[in-house]
C-alpha cells in the first residue's frame, strides 16, 4: 500500500512538530512492507528535515510542482517567465500587496530585510528583492490578498486559465504552473513505484490536498480540515496533536 502524507495539520502540528506517536506509527507502517511518501505544499529546504526524519524517499513539494524519487527529480513544473512578468506587472505595484516568488531555495519579495522573512534566512533559504523582467520561471508565486483574494483568484484564472490556484481563507492566494497540483504528483509517484492507485491512501486538510484525495484509492481528511477536503475524503480523523494519523494506522493496517 502506498500512504500519502500532507505535512502541515495532517503530521505536523500547528507548533510544527512532528509527533513521536505519528512518527512511530509511520516507522511501523513501513516496516510492515507499505511504502510512505509525502505530499507537501511546502518548498524543498522546508521539507529535507521530515523527509530524512521518515526516511522517505519519494516526495513531493510545492504543491506538485517539483516530484523526487530516490534523490532524483522526476518532474518539476515552473511558471514560464511570460506569466511570472504578467502577473508580477499587475500585482507588484501594489505598495499595499505582499508577494512571495519562489524559485528553487530562492525567494523574491519586496523588502528582503523586512523582519517577516527573518524565518527563511534560517530555512536555508536566500532572500532576495524582486526587480520586473529579471526573475525567470519560478515553482510557486504566493500573494497576500488582503481580503481580496476572490477577486484576485478570478481575475488571474480569467488572464491565465491554465494556472492551478489555491485561495486559503482569502488571507493567501497561492500559484503554482499548468498541472502542478498534489493528484497529478501522486498519479507520477504511484506509477513510478508500480503500485495501482486502489492501493494508494491519501491523507490531508487543506485546499491544495483535495486532488490528492480525489485521486488516491482511498482519502483521509484530517484535523480541522475545509470543508472541500472532507467533501473529497471517504473518512475524517482527529489532528495530529490528538494523533488522528497513528490510531488510523494502527487500526488498518
Amino acid at each position: 500500500m502506498l500512504l500519502a502524507f500532507d505535512l502541515d495539520n495532517t503530521i505536523i502540528t500547528a507548533d510544527d512538530r512532528l509527533p513521536e506517536e505519528i512518527a512511530a506509527a509511520i516507522r511501523s507502517a513501513k516496516r510492515k512492507g507499505h511504502t510512505v511518501c509525502i505530499l507537501t505544499g511546502r518548498p524543498r529546504s522546508a521539507t529535507i528535515d521530515v523527509v530524512a526524519q521518515l526516511s522517505v524517499s519519494h516526495y513531493s513539494v510545492n504543491n506538485g510542482a517539483l516530484v523526487v524519487g530516490n534523490g532524483e527529480v522526476l518532474r518539476r513544473i515552473t511558471i514560464p517567465q511570460g506569466e511570472v512578468d504578467a502577473l508580477a506587472k499587475r500585482y507588484t505595484d501594489d505598495r499595499g500587496l505582499e508577494y512571495v516568488f519562489m524559485q528553487g531555495d530562492t525567494i523574491y519579495v519586496r523588502d528582503p530585510s523586512h523582519e517577516r522573512w527573518t524565518w527563511a534566512h534560517t530555512s536555508n533559504r536566500n532572500v532576495e528583492p524582486f526587480e520586473h523582467y529579471k526573475v525567470t520561471d519560478v515553482d510557486k508565486i504566493v500573494f497576500a490578498t488582503d481580503g481580496r483574494g476572490e477577486a484576485m483568484m478570478n481575475d488571474i484564472k480569467e488572464a491565465h486559465p491554465e494556472l492551478v490556484l489555491y485561495l486559503w481563507g482569502d488571507g493567501f492566494l497561492e500559484v503554482t504552473g499548468q498541472g502542478a497540483h498534489k493528484g497529478a504528483a501522486l498519479k507520477l509517484l504511484a506509477n513510478t513505484l508500480c503500485i495501482p492507485q486502489s492501493e494508494t491512501v491519501a491523507f490531508g486538510d487543506g485546499v491544495n490536498d483535495v486532488t490528492m484525495l480525489q485521486w488516491a484509492g482511498r482519502s483521509v481528511a484530517v484535523g480541522h480540515a475545509y470543508e472541500e477536503v472532507k467533501d473529497a475524503a471517504d473518512e475524517h480523523i482527529p489532528s495530529p496533536e490528538e494523533g488522528g494519523v497513528a490510531a488510523w494506522l494502527a487500526r488498518n493496517l
